[in-house]
Parts: C-alpha cells; sequence; structure tokens
C-alpha cells in the first residue's frame, strides 16, 4: 500500500471472537482513506477501503435487503479496546467491482456514512494494492488481467468510524 495508514489483527480462535481495527472513533476523513462506489448485490452504493479493519462489514440498514446465508454473534475488537457484539455474518455476498464478481463474507456493523467497509480479508484476497494519494487501486491477482479503479476523490465531512 502506498500512502496508507499501518495496522493489523489477529483472530482468537478458542471462541468466536474476531479482531477489527476500525480505525479510531471520530477521525475526520483524511487523504489516507478511500472510498468508492461499488455494487453489492447489483446494488451501488458508497464502500470504504479499509487496510486497518482485519475483517469486512455491511450497514445494518443494507443488510435489511440480503437475502442470503448468515450466521449469528461473533465478538469483534477494535483499536480501542472496545468490544462489540456482531449479531450476523452474512457469507459468501457478491461485490462487483468493474463488472468482476467477487465474493467476501460480511459482518453486521451499525454504520450510516457507508453500505459497507472492505477489509484486509477482502484485500488480500483479491491482491488489492491501494495508492491513498491517488484514491486508487488494483486487483492484481495470479493469472487475470489488472483491475483497476478510482474511488471517490476530494475529501469527506464525514466521521470514519
Amino acid at each position: 500500500m502506498r500512502g496508507c495508514p499501518r495496522g493489523g489483527g489477529h483472530v482468537g480462535w478458542a471462541q468466536p471472537r474476531y479482531n477489527a481495527f476500525l480505525g479510531c472513533p471520530k477521525v475526520e476523513s483524511s487523504d489516507a482513506v478511500i472510498t468508492g462506489i461499488l455494487s453489492l448485490y447489483h446494488i451501488d452504493g458508497f464502500m470504504l477501503f479499509d487496510p486497518v479493519s482485519t475483517y469486512s462489514y455491511v450497514s445494518s440498514y443494507f443488510a435489511s435487503h440480503l437475502s442470503v446465508r448468515h450466521d449469528s454473534l461473533v465478538s469483534v475488537s477494535t483499536l480501542t479496546g472496545d468490544s462489540i457484539v456482531v449479531d450476523w455474518v452474512y457469507r459468501s455476498c457478491v461485490v462487483t467491482i468493474n463488472d468482476f464478481d467477487t465474493i467476501v463474507d460480511l459482518l453486521l456493523l451499525n454504520m450510516v456514512d457507508f453500505k459497507g467497509i472492505l477489509g484486509m480479508d477482502w484485500l488480500s484476497q483479491y491482491h488489492a494494492i491501494l495508492d491513498c494519494h491517488t484514491k486508487s487501486g488494483t486487483l492484481a491477482m495470479l493469472g487475470l488481467p489488472r483491475l483497476e479503479w478510482r474511488g471517490t476523490l476530494g475529501h469527506s465531512t464525514s466521521k470514519v468510524v
């Protein structure tokens, strides 16, 4: 990743507990944030690419429109050390970027600014290269042509959690 903040996480296997680094609460959007309009089950929406988050998320509003298999109750830890209980994990969701379908498991998260957040589980699976300066990204999957996209340019006044 070029120009992006660093972070990481790990999974605790003893219980259904996941670590997710969603950033610090009430941090202003910055040049280090990449957002864009992507399709989730063929419905366009505002998504955040978050290399600091271990997992990917879907908003509770948009999740109400999903009719895919889900599991329940996992615990997620944030950078601040707080834990939140995630009610649902939606399995094998289709996210389309430039007419290319990708698959990701999405944890339910109450948020209003984004339809979803694509974290390291999705970014690493599809060999994503993010350039935070130009707000662009590339999926560089082995054996396939590179898939490039440009995210949303400009500054947002919304808060990133």
